[in-house]
């Protein structure tokens, strides 16, 4: 039988393991459309994560966890309108990839860090 943190273990370790594989693949892999897939599952799971961190709601690190929240959506965002705009610019991908990876670690963090 499971208890509550076990699975909060098993769960962790499967959106570590999808976080990892993700930004591995979208920074390794040569095709575009496959760096272009996975840009936008590296931006879904940023998403997801930093809505778990807003409904986790673990301690009195409400604000932390706001202002977190916050930042990796205003991040994402941010990241898909410059992918959305590049045409074709590497140094505005690479750029728009990037922060989708920093907006991916900070809502890691602010999940089940803080």
């Amino acid at each position: 039988m499971l208890t509550s943190l076990d699975l909060l273990v098993i769960a962790f370790m499967g959106l570590a393991a999808l976080t990892l594989l993700s930004l591995c693949l979208m920074f390794l892999i040569k095709n575009k459309t496959a760096k272009r897939i996975f840009f936008y599952v590296v931006l879904a799971t940023s998403l997801l994560l930093s809505y778990i961190g807003l409904h986790i709601g673990i301690t009195g690190w409400f604000t932390s966890q706001i202002f977190l929240g916050a930042i990796t959506v205003i991040m994402s965002i941010f990241a898909f309108v410059l992918e959305r705009i590049s045409k074709g610019d590497e140094k505005k991908l690479r750029i728009s990839r990037i922060l989708g990876a920093a907006s991916l670690i900070l809502a890691m963090v602010n999940a089940f860090f803080i």
